[in-house]
This record gives C-alpha cells, sequence and structure tokens, in this order.
C-alpha cells in the first residue's frame, strides 16, 4: 500500500486537515536536490489518443531537444546524492521519443553516468534495429503502450496511425532481441484501463506473459482536461491535501523549460529553463517557492492547476472537523 492508498483508507490527523498542514509534511520530505521526473526528447507525435489532451490541445512549438541541453542535465543529475540518482528518469513527456533521431544515445548517455532512464514508446515506431540498439544502451525500463488487442478498437484509442499488426510484430521482435541478448532490461507491455477495454484485461495480461514480457494494467487519468473524466475511473486524492508533485519532483520540455508537473502539456507553468540555470537553482529558487506557496494557501494558483484540483481532489465530508 502507498502513501495515498493509506491516507484514502483512514481518518487523517489533525495536522492534515488543512492544506498548510499537507504541505508542511511535503517540504518536510522534499530534498534539495530536484528527482528530474520526466525529460522530453521530443514534444512532436503522430498519434492522436482520445485520453492525451495533446492533440486536441497543445499550442506550444514542436521540436528536439539538443543533445547539449540533454547532456547538461544528465551531468548535473549524475553529480546529486545515491537516492535521487536512483530515481527512475523517465525520458518522455508529451511526444514519441522514437521520433528523436538520437534516442538510443541519450539512453546510453544517462545508464552510463549511473542513471536510471526509462522508455516508453508506441511500437507501430519501434523498428526492430532501434529496438536492438535500444536494448544494448541499457535502459532502466523499455514500457511499450498497447491499449488493445482488437484492431479497430487499437485505432479508435490511439488514431489512425495505430496499426495492431506492425504494434503486435515489433514488441514480438523486441522481446526476441531481448531473449537473444540475455538482456536484463525489463520489458513491460502496459494497457492503459479505461471503460471501452476493460474487458480485455485478462486475455491482454495472458497473451503478453506468454511472450515473455512482463504486463502492466494501468488505471487511466484524465490529464487536467476534466472532458476526458468520462473515459474511465479516476482516483481522487484526500480531501484538504494539495498537489504534491510541486514537492516531489520537476519535467524539462524539450526546449529547456521546467515545469512542475507531468500533466503540462503547454508549459503554462514555466519556473526557468535548464539552459540558464541549473537544476538545483530552478528546484531552490525563487519562482519554485512562490508557487508552492501558493499550492499550499489554494490561492493565486493559475487557471491550469485549478482545473486540475477541480478534477483530482475530493471536498472534505461535512462532518470533518
Amino acid at each position: 500500500m502507498d502513501f495515498l492508498d493509506w491516507a484514502r483508507s483512514r481518518k487523517l490527523p489533525s495536522a492534515l486537515q488543512s492544506r498548510e498542514g499537507w504541505a508542511q509534511l511535503f517540504e518536510h520530505y522534499r530534498s534539495e536536490e530536484p528527482h528530474v521526473h520526466q525529460i522530453e526528447p521530443t514534444n512532436a507525435c503522430p498519434y492522436s489518443c482520445i485520453m492525451c489532451p495533446r492533440e486536441s490541445s497543445m499550442s506550444r512549438g514542436r521540436g528536439l531537444m539538443d543533445m547539449e541541453v540533454f547532456r547538461k542535465i544528465v551531468d548535473e543529475v549524475a553529480t546529486y546524492s545515491p537516492a535521487i540518482r536512483e530515481k527512475e528518469i523517465e525520458l518522455f513527456h508529451f511526444g514519441e521519443s522514437l521520433l528523436h533521431p538520437r534516442l538510443t544515445e541519450m539512453v546510453g548517455m544517462a545508464s552510463s553516468a549511473g542513471l536510471r532512464p526509462v522508455l516508453s514508446i508506441n511500437p507501430v515506431d519501434l523498428a526492430p534495429e532501434t529496438a536492438i540498439r535500444l536494448l544494448q544502451n541499457r535502459p532502466y525500463r523499455i514500457i511499450v503502450s498497447l491499449d488493445s488487442m482488437k484492431a479497430d478498437r487499437f485505432r479508435q484509442i490511439r488514431g489512425r496511425h495505430a496499426k495492431l499488426d506492425i504494434a503486435i510484430r515489433n514488441t514480438e521482435a523486441l522481446l526476441e532481441a531481448h531473449a537473444r541478448q540475455g538482456s536484463k532490461v525489463p520489458v513491460v507491455v502496459r494497457m492503459i484501463v479505461m471503460h471501452m477495454n476493460r474487458d480485455e484485461t485478462e486475455d491482454f495480461r495472458q497473451f503478453w506473459e506468454e511472450r515473455g514480457a512482463q504486463v502492466e494494467l494501468r488505471e487511466f487519468f484524465p490529464w487536467s482536461r476534466k472532458e476526458l473524466e468520462e473515459l474511465g475511473k479516476v482516483e481522487k486524492y484526500p480531501p484538504y491535501m494539495p498537489c504534491p508533485f510541486p514537492w516531489q519532483y520537476l519535467v524539462v520540455q524539450w526546449n529547456g523549460d521546467v515545469v512542475a508537473c507531468c500533466r503540462d502539456y503547454n508549459g503554462t507553468l514555466k519556473l526557468g529553463n535548464v539552459r540558464e540555470q541549473s537544476l538545483k537553482d530552478i528546484w531552490n529558487g525563487t519562482a519554485y517557492r512562490r508557487f508552492r506557496e501558493s499550492m499550499a494557501s489554494g490561492q493565486g494558483l493559475c487557471e491550469f492547476c485549478t482545473e486540475c484540483l477541480d478534477i483530482y481532489y475530493q471536498e472534505p465530508a461535512s462532518n470533518s472537523s
């Protein structure tokens, strides 16, 4: 049981009956060195997934991360304490990372620095030779996104670019290369579970486990878009709790902008740029401190945050004290 499950299942102590109390708890455990949760190689993507706001709502410019920016991030994080270095770094945000022509080099650079780069990829774009090079560069995990084993439904979920026969063939090629190399890199086939594909979960698990993959059935979440709630179940956070992300991690977008949230598809809340400052200076700087203060009080938050809070955070019961 993780912390949030624990918090949801119990009557919370008086110290956690206010936003400020939660914020004090988060600040107590906040590290001076930032956990880089995601690095965005690119925000280009050929998919139009129904559960992602990117296609309909992302207005920021498309681009590829410069390798010198990526190297600067890796070089800094490699100097951090073991507790931070050993956290996973997801090499994705709002794009298909396989579209970056130097993705395998990025993976190798991060893993050679002792970091734990994780990939989440759409297998339609995973050429077998790329799969071999990725495994050779030792990512910490490879997650393959497949949300249905029915061709029409897969296309309905992920758009016209999603071709199930190619996705299955490329995923099987990845697993075969994994076996040939004797690779220790975990390969996880993930289904985002929604109302429309929940009936497939056990057949999905059996199919991919028989082929040597780990399987993850991950519950859908609607990012920050309220209109997406109808697609699946939405887990609520405990009453009074502000968003914990500003105390937990940061995200670096393709152009070096640092944002506080993996859901910030438009870079709405920019807290710095890694081209101009170190990650540690941004994480401990004035802009981040003021953002945490706003989140703690619930005052002065941007529209993006208030809309997101409206989805995930439940009101306290009327008899709460």
